[in-house]
């Protein structure tokens, strides 16, 4: 039998398929597949350890009452070990980018951790931590909910010094439930917090250990943001007066609010603002990366999707980029009783535009039925070769925006275009 204490220092890893020598297998049951099944397979492999719910008959396994809880509290223990100050960051939208500039801010000052990716669930972060935490002073993590308590739970095993809430919108309510309940579990951040930090242009967002970030008002206002054709220049505005700051390139209105967070938890933190780390920052694949193609642009914003984040893009565009601008769209996912709904509330987002075209890869987005509909098809290859020869002809100078869920994998049809360029 191997002792928990030997576990230390060896990789961690929940798929059989990705063990090595040396790493100690995490049997997971899943709805539809149960990773016990699969601790013989990670032993050949070279499994050092196997940690299962029960008797596997290996002489290298660790039983444990519950492998998911087990992984939360082995890293938990951890990061008590050296006592790091902790931030704590989630929201409907924006979380992995405020993530990764938050932690670039903040580690141009101070040696930083941040959960790499999309780690961020019950399982992603611990095994984030584990692997990849080597005693830095600052965490800065990225928390996701998809019911309530996800949030509750994770603040529990990594206590937030500062609860950073970015919004709460409509993504996921499928599985939550219902709006109320997404707001409930967010809101979860702020009640397991030392110190908070919340959108003060939302008003449920309310309480009095809260500093507030926003465009309305609060501590820590985006009081402008300009481009000038090379940089954007914010203005940001505290009680001490305004800071201007110039970033290479286009940065958005949500990339602009993450900044502005990062400057508000520094502050908090009393850590010096560093903005360097972020003159070579680039949006993270699928977030509103802005191409330039002919005369015009082409924008993938194709990692995910939902009616509020369709909001704030189309505002971009409609703001800030050439006419004509068309959406190539797909379905939102993980919406449940609620799709019909919220596609409908595309649809009129939608009229803004100058043509809309659809991927009818799944079936929710037969609900996106805006007037000015220009094309729509379940083929791949007809969706492509519409936009090639009705849109992007050589006299083009407008704007082609993409969005849908990563299950229509809309992004394919970015790559296929760019490609051809």
């Amino acid at each position: 039998m191997i002792s928990l204490k030997e576990l230390v220092g060896h990789r961690f890893v929940i798929d059989s398929r990705e063990v090595k020598p040396g790493d100690v297998f995490i049997a997971i049951k899943g709805n539809r597949v149960d990773g016990h099944d699969f601790a013989k397979q990670a032993v050949d492999a070279g499994a050092f350890a196997v940690v299962v719910e029960r008797d596997v008959g290996l002489e290298n396994q660790v039983v444990v009452p519950n492998t998911v809880e087990f992984l939360g509290q082995y890293a938990s223990k951890i990061v008590e070990n050296f006592k790091p100050r902790i931030v704590g960051i989630t929201g409907s939208n924006g979380k992995t980018t405020t993530k990764e500039i938050v932690a670039a801010v903040l580690g141009a000052e101070v040696p930083t951790f941040k959960n790499e990716g999309n780690l961020n669930s019950e399982i992603g972060l611990p095994l984030a931590i584990i692997n990849n935490y080597k005693g830095e002073p600052l965490l800065v993590l990225e928390m996701a909910q998809r019911v309530v308590g996800d949030i509750e739970y994770l603040c529990k095993l990594f206590p937030p010094d500062i609860g950073v809430l970015l919004n709460v919108g409509s993504a996921h309510v499928g599985v939550a439930g219902s709006l109320e309940n997404i707001f409930k579990g967010k809101w979860q951040i702020v009640e397991n917090s030392k110190q908070s930090l919340v959108n003060y242009d939302d008003e449920r967002m309310r309480c009095e250990k809260c500093r507030y970030f926003g465009t309305s008002g609060g501590d820590y206002i985006l009081k402008d943001k300009k481009f000038d054709g090379d940089s954007t220049i914010l203005t940001f505005e505290t009680s001490e007066g305004e800071f201007y700051y110039s970033l290479k390139g286009y940065w958005t209105k949500a990339m602009a609010l993450s900044v502005l967070v990062a400057f508000s938890v520094a502050d908090m933190l009393d850590i010096f603002f560093n903005p360097t780390a972020l003159y070579g920052f680039k949006p993270l694949k699928g977030r509103f990366n802005v191409h330039r193609y002919q005369n015009g642009y082409l924008i993938d914003d194709t990692y995910n999707a939902s009616y509020e984040s369709f909001k704030i893009a189309i505002e971009e565009l409609v703001e800030n980029f050439p006419k004509p601008i068309y959406a190539v769209v797909g379905a939102m996912k993980e919406l449940g009783e609620f799709s019909k709904q919220y596609h409908k509330m595309l649809s009129e987002l939608l009229e803004r535009m100058d043509g809309v075209i659809v991927y009818d890869k799944e079936e929710e987005s037969k609900d996106i039925t805006p007037s000015n509909l220009t094309f729509r098809s379940t083929s791949f290859d007809e969706v492509v070769r519409f936009i090639e020869e009705k849109i992007l002809r050589s006299d083009f100078a407008g704007t082609v925006y993409f969005k849908a869920s990563r299950a229509v994998e809309l992004d394919k049809v970015v790559e296929n275009i760019m490609g051809r360029q």
